[in-house]
């Protein structure tokens, strides 16, 4: 038995399907049986499930012969960590493998870390079913691509790369194994929302993106008929009325947009996904009434600087003109546009961020109801150069242990990264400036934040953002704490995340 392990990295209200091990699941041989334990769902206790089950299974025909973790950066890997020391005290022989964008980026420190036995880099299907079969003693481990582990003399074997495969190519999601229902959680776009993910990878060349380091600039899609069938049986079986996709790059051009809309349309379903300003710009009128004919209500987009130049550095491909004609059309369709920034670039942070903050007022003029997603720069390891010319590994831990403190975690969830080049007063202007943009226009993702905060943050909000004035707001954070119904959930999923406008200190 395979034990596929989805450490916890959300409150349990945010948990969504877990996806890569579910797919790593499904690629298994029939003959070999596996089980998947989520920290994410309500009460879990991970160590004492995964307990239960090599304890009740062993001594019989199918011992559990290999845990596997997928492991991201920040919070899952604060999870990880400590319970797979756990499991390697009290189970030393049974081999812990780590799968996912942590070993994938970083695989030095987790190879140091002697409760971990295995790495798998990049896609994990064909890897982990090679590696099976080394565990089993059938194969020479270093003849796997992708697979990276510690010699017995310390040093680290790290395979070349494998050629990765498309979603077409994998069998389909195994839904049967996990309890549907208990990940179908409300959001803005619905009562009972699920997650899917139509394609891998992106061909873009942006040079502070984790996905590119990973897969490199490619991108597989399966067909549309495909994606709809899967989401047909979750809409009808499991009620399932709206979604967010986790594809880095949805659309891939105006006919493959035509095609999801065709394919989305009889679904009913409201739904969320990430495309990028540059693509959207090329979409004719009658295509954008079709994505939000088909249930389009919200589209994430990596806007990432108000300056062209900034943009060019950071090999994005796009401009802010883009930008602002993406903001305009969702607009004109009644389309919500979630933009990002990345603020800190090492060459002039100072000048960039002034830049950026002005677009974003620009923005928000052009539609109103844009919402912000903000991150401080995060140098993250590269294939080709990296965005400011910096050493992504320089300084970083060795040592997992090290990952886990506060500082190196605020590293990963890029939301206070110790760079030379981004000092606290910078870093206290954008924060002051999401507190006042998000005081004055209170986001829809916010549900944490009683009404009457809403509406009084809003009301003493408005001459600072009529004048630009947003140094210091206390004023607008002490509301928000005392309106604010549970503390600041810093361990939701990405874009489902509260707002960083909104995070006060306790």
């Amino acid at each position: 038995m395979i034990l596929f392990v989805n450490s916890r990295a959300t409150r349990a209200k945010n948990r969504r399907f877990p996806l890569s091990i579910m797919s790593l699941g499904a690629a298994l041989p029939p003959d070999t049986t596996w089980e998947i334990v989520d920290g994410n769902l309500p009460g879990a206790d991970v160590f004492a499930e995964i307990c239960r089950w090599i304890d009740g299974q062993a001594g019989g025909g199918d011992p559990v012969e290999l845990i596997a973790l997928t492991v991201l950066p920040g919070p899952q890997l604060v999870s990880a960590v400590p319970l797979s020391k756990a499991l390697k005290q009290r189970y030393p022989s049974i081999p812990i493998v780590w799968g996912g964008y942590f070993p994938s980026l970083y695989p030095a420190p987790v190879l140091n870390a002697d409760h971990v036995d295995w790495i798998v880099q990049g896609q994990g299907e064909t890897t982990f079913l090679e590696l099976l079969e080394v565990v089993r003693g059938k194969r020479d481990p270093e003849s796997v691509l992708g697979l990276g582990f510690r010699r017995p003399d310390g040093s680290h074997f790290l395979a070349p790369e494998r050629k990765w495969v498309g979603p077409a190519e994998l069998p389909d999601p195994p839904y049967h194994k996990i309890d549907v229902a208990a990940y179908l959680q409300p959001t803005i776009l619905g009562r009972r929302s699920g997650v899917y993910q139509a394609s891998i990878g992106c061909p873009y060349a942006c040079s502070f993106c984790g996905v590119i380091s990973v897969y490199g600039r490619r991108e597989k899609v399966q067909s549309p008929e495909r994606m709809r069938e899967h989401l047909s049986f979750l809409a009808t079986a499991h009620g399932m009325d709206s979604l967010h996709f986790y594809d880095n790059n949805f659309f891939l051009n105006e006919a493959h947009a035509r095609e999801i809309a065709k394919a989305m349309l009889p679904l009913g379903l409201s739904w969320w996904c990430e495309a990028r300003v540059d693509a959207l710009c090329r979409f004719s009128d009658e295509t954008w009434r079709m994505l939000k004919a088909a249930g389009l209500r919200m589209i994430f987009c990596g806007a990432e600087s108000g300056s062209d130049e900034v943009l060019r550095k950071m090999s994005k491909g796009t401009t802010t003109a883009q930008i602002a004609e993406v903001a305009a059309r969702t607009r004109e369709y009644g389309i919500i546009p979630e933009f990002s920034f990345v603020f800190g670039d090492p060459e002039d942070p100072e000048r960039e961020i002034d830049n950026t903050l002005h677009f974003i007022r620009r923005l928000k003029a052009i539609n109103p109801a844009m919402e912000l997603i903000t991150y401080f720069y995060t140098p993250t390891p590269q294939r080709a150069g990296t965005y400011g010319d910096v050493d992504p590994l320089t300084g970083t831990p060795t040592e997992l242990d090290t990952w886990m403190e506060p500082e190196w975690v605020h590293w990963m969830t890029h939301e206070d990264p110790h760079l030379p080049w981004l000092d606290r007063r910078l870093k206290d202007r954008v924060d002051d400036f999401r507190t006042v943009l998000m005081s004055r226009f209170p986001s829809i993702h916010d549900n944490e934040l009683r009404p009457w905060g809403k509406v009084l943050g809003s009301w003493l909000a408005r001459g600072r953002w009529a004048r630009e004035d947003y140094a210091q707001p206390r004023l607008l954070r002490h509301v928000q704490r005392l309106a604010r119904r549970t503390p600041d959930d810093r361990q939701a999923y990405g874009h489902l995340r509260p707002p960083a406008e909104t995070e006060v200190p306790a």
